[in-house]
């Protein structure tokens, strides 16, 4: 499922033309929707290219689900560390298949690192973002 939209949906729609209907674009979707997603999925794949931060991966593990990215996502290998809450991959198709189905095949190793995301966020609240600018 691919969620959301961007300058690529046309190619990407177009590419997977042949996967006979395996992959949705839902374009952007509302928030009951989007939590529903998270609880159901094993991970995430999110990967821009240089973002400069990006709030998916908060989202996702505050869902316990890791984040699978790139090398060259930018602000998400902030908080997306490899082997700890999620995994980190080159930019290409076959890296990306070899995590999403070494998550398949471990689902359990998926929610440990679900939940080592989900204990960052976790500490991404207002009270604390107060805290360090009045220290």
């Amino acid at each position: 499922m691919i969620v959301g939209d961007g300058p690529d949906r046309e190619r990407l729609e177009s590419l997977a033309s042949g996967l006979n209907g395996q992959v949705e674009f839902t374009g952007r979707i509302d928030g009951d929707r989007l939590v529903d997603l998270y609880a159901r999925c094993l991970a995430v794949y999110y990967a821009p290219v240089d973002e400069d931060y990006g709030m998916v991966p908060f989202e996702a593990f505050l869902s316990g689900k890791p984040v699978v990215t790139t090398v060259d996502a930018g602000g998400p290998l902030e908080v997306v560390h490899d082997g700890e809450t999620g995994l980190v991959v080159e930019p290409e198709a076959a890296g990306v298949a070899r995590a999403c189905a070494a998550l398949v095949a471990d689902p359990g190793r998926a929610r440990t690192l679900g939940e080592a995301g989900k204990a960052i966020a976790e500490r991404i609240t207002w009270d604390a973002c107060i805290e360090a600018l009045l220290s």
